[in-house]
């Protein structure tokens, strides 16, 4: 069973050589994560290339996601690199540090003319708290509020603080560089808290004529979160950083706010991801806590495109199982949710767009012609998230001719990406799309599709046909009545006198007594019955069972559709008559 929440991997030391990249493919990531708060270029280059190395060899879309340092504010020094504060203690935050013992720099030392009277000060991801007592000739005087220590490098959090900081640090800009001359194909950007945030990205992007590449915002601040709709406008994606957020803003909106999220996005048809803290106890065990289970299955229900493991692959001891259990839980969890009935639910609009309608109207047909699958053939992905956003219980192939697309679309839920470097027309399209779904054996022929295409074939933007067809060259549609399949050459009877059966298989229309000698000397019965003709469609069942002859009744139109000395296969199982031809080639 093929899974259509996606999961994002974070690469690290555990986790970096080629062989173990390969292991998290197999074992279920769709993104390769590089944190770029941590390593060198060298190190980070040598990831990269094995990602792509690994990707290659298995055929598999994998993205690239560069995840931005971002505008942070951290501890620059304190005394001996590491100091322990009690409760009560009073420290201060100045701008020169002479290895004073109750006194802490940060960095960037600029966001303290933000800083008020009473504010909270967290530190080290929020587990030592401390309070603005006074604010004097540029210092800083804090509370500590409970007992810890403090070290170089731990992160500072001022909730409820609109902050004076840019999108892109100096570091940023350098790693972006990197990233696009190595050809990433998503940047996950840190701290954003406006659209003009996003927009200084991309513009960042398109001056390094990298401008295709994925921006995912990070929403990891309260400022942020109060801005959400206004970012949601620009971003291509959205990730739920829980870790910060919930230092930012009180722990228990954390929820509220990611169900928001998760709602906002798919309305956008932008993908959701939710982070920090998934498979935490993995880092150790090789079993997650049952809360942990019931953290990540909640974001499944709540239909987040992805899911993504942080220090569980980065660093932990059982990267690849916490990639597996990660798989389990997803397979699980969505075999349990009722598709249809939350398609009905969302597709409840009023006053749609041409796109939204085409997307509601391909679903909805895929449930009431009990579809096996969608075909789409997409420039830019769109048309696939479209699909994607109403959750259909059936696999999305999205076939493009843009390597990029391909590998972005692995993040979009329940797209399955297929590359081909030169696709000329929707028949050759439909062609691909058929012999990679059959050879991945997710679909075999005689299944029913619904295909969206645009008109003309492959301009961006022109997705305005949506149709059903079958895999496989369908000639004729019946219903079972007896047997195995079977290979043959057609013979059409127009009556019981006219020709020699031996080893065809013959199309009748008709049927009285004078057939039997003919279905007892056939290989196979395509009888052309109505609804009409229950009781003569018995006696052809009968006399197919005795003379074990396979049999499909009511194929309508057959021996109009179907010509004399033509190569068939019966389908028996399926009610369904297709060229050998095709089936050949799908193989």
């Amino acid at each position: 069973m093929n899974i259509c929440t996606k999961i994002i991997c974070t690469i690290g030391p555990a986790t970096s050589s080629f062989k173990n990249i390969e292991r998290l493919i197999l074992g279920g990531m769709n993104v390769a994560r590089l944190n770029f708060s941590h390593g060198s270029y060298k190190e980070h280059l040598e990831i990269i290339n094995n990602i792509k190395k690994a990707r290659d060899k298995l055929k598999r879309s994998v993205a690239i996601m560069l995840d931005t340092k971002g505008p942070e504010i951290r501890i620059k020094k304190v005394k001996s690199g590491s100091i322990n504060v009690k409760r009560g203690e009073i420290l201060k935050i100045k701008k020169s540090f002479l290895n004073e013992d109750d006194v802490i720099e940060i960095d960037p030392y600029e966001v303290i003319g933000s800083f008020k009277k009473n504010m909270k000060v967290l530190f080290n991801d929020g587990y030592i708290l401390s309070k603005i007592i006074d604010k004097k000739d540029q210092i800083i005087f804090l509370k500590i509020l409970n007992d810890g220590v403090l070290k170089n490098g731990n992160s500072v959090n001022i909730p409820d603080c609109h902050l004076k900081l840019p999108a892109l640090t100096k570091k940023d800009k350098e790693d972006l560089a990197f990233g696009c001359k190595n050809d990433i194909d998503i940047v996950a950007a840190s701290f954003i808290r406006s659209k003009e945030h996003l927009i200084s990205i991309k513009k960042f992007l398109f001056d390094q004529r990298k401008s295709e590449v994925m921006v995912i915002a990070k929403i990891e601040s309260k400022e942020g979160v109060d801005n959400f709709k206004d970012i949601l406008k620009i971003a291509d994606g959205i990730m739920v950083a829980r870790g910060d957020l919930g230092v930012e803003v009180d722990l228990s909106l954390v929820p509220k706010y990611q169900k928001m999220m998760i709602r906002e996005s798919n309305n956008n048809f932008i993908p959701v991801t939710i982070a920090t803290q998934m498979l935490e106890s993995m880092i150790n065990f090789p079993r997650p806590t049952r809360a942990e289970v019931s953290d990540v299955a909640n974001a499944i229900y709540d239909t987040a495109s992805s899911l993504m493991l942080s220090a569980e692959t980065s660093i932990g001891k059982y990267p690849v199982e916490s990639v597996k259990q990660m798989r389990d839980i997803i397979k699980k969890t969505e075999s349990d949710f009722d598709n249809l009935a939350f398609f009905e639910k969302e597709s409840n609009i009023k006053n749609m767009d041409i796109s939204t309608s085409m997307s509601i109207a391909a679903v909805k047909t895929s449930y009431s012609a009990n579809a096996k699958a969608f075909f789409i053939y997409t420039s830019s992905g769109f048309t696939a998230k479209l699909i994607s956003r109403w959750r259909p219980n059936k696999p999305i192939f999205a076939l493009t001719t843009n390597k990029k697309i391909y590998n972005q679309l692995s993040i979009v839920w329940g797209v399955i990406p297929v590359y081909r470097e030169r696709c000329n027309d929707a028949k050759e399209a439909f062609e691909i799309m058929s012999s990679f779904a059959v050879s991945k054996k997710m679909l075999s022929f005689g299944d029913l599709v619904v295909v969206t295409a645009g008109v003309p074939f492959g301009r961006k933007g022109s997705t305005n046909l949506m149709m059903l067809d079958s895999v496989g060259h369908i000639l004729v549609r019946g219903i079972k009545g007896f047997g195995s399949s079977r290979e043959g050459i057609v013979t059409i009877l127009l009556s019981s006198k006219e020709k020699k059966v031996k080893n065809r298989i013959i199309v009748i229309s008709n049927f009285d007594d004078s057939y039997i000698p003919l279905i007892r000397d056939s290989k196979g019965v395509i009888f052309q019955s109505s609804i009409a003709d229950v009781e003569l469609e018995k006696k052809v069942i009968k006399l197919a069972k005795k003379f074990n002859i396979p049999l499909i009744i009511r194929a309508n139109n057959a021996s109009s559709l179907l010509e004399e000395g033509q190569r068939v296969v019966l389908d028996t199982k399926k009610g369904l008559i297709y060229l050998k031809e095709r089936k050949e080639r799908g193989k």
